[in-house]
């Protein structure tokens, strides 16, 4: 056994793995797919290794990572609001598990006037209301 450095599909380290010894020719490791037999590298804080006949560093890609928002996050969309509005499915569920018809008609209706609160753009319940504001 040996070990061996690892390097994703481009080329770019990974991390280290094991090369078996051949039972049929001592001497002669088995290389796993992807790796080289080399000594890993040090990499710097901030940087990547990548495997070109010789380590080149590379800086690393930084993560995009979204700032949080200094307000909170208010639905727009009838879509957003009514999920929010909906009971909980778990409801209809228990209502289905139990036999209880009139808890599954309960959330039914619960889900109704969601509906009805929150109508879908462009139909004939937003229009009436004139709630259709494209949102």
């Amino acid at each position: 056994m040996k070990t061996v450095v690892q390097l994703d599909d481009q080329g770019y380290f990974v991390g280290t793995t094991v090369a078996d010894e051949s039972p049929l020719d001592p001497g002669t490791f088995l290389m796993p797919a992807g790796t080289v037999d080399v000594e890993a590298p040090d990499i710097p804080e901030g940087m990547r290794a990548k495997w070109r006949d010789s380590w080149v560093m590379e800086a690393a890609p930084q993560p995009n990572v979204a700032q949080p928002a200094d307000e909170p996050w208010v639905p727009s969309t009838y879509a957003e609001m009514r999920a929010l509005a909906y009971p909980p499915i778990t409801d209809y569920l228990d209502g289905i598990v139990k036999g209880d018809q009139a808890q599954v008609d309960a959330y039914i209706a619960a889900c109704l006037a969601v509906k009805v609160m929150y109508p879908k753009p462009g139909s004939d319940a937003a229009l009436a209301s004139g709630t259709d504001g494209g949102v």
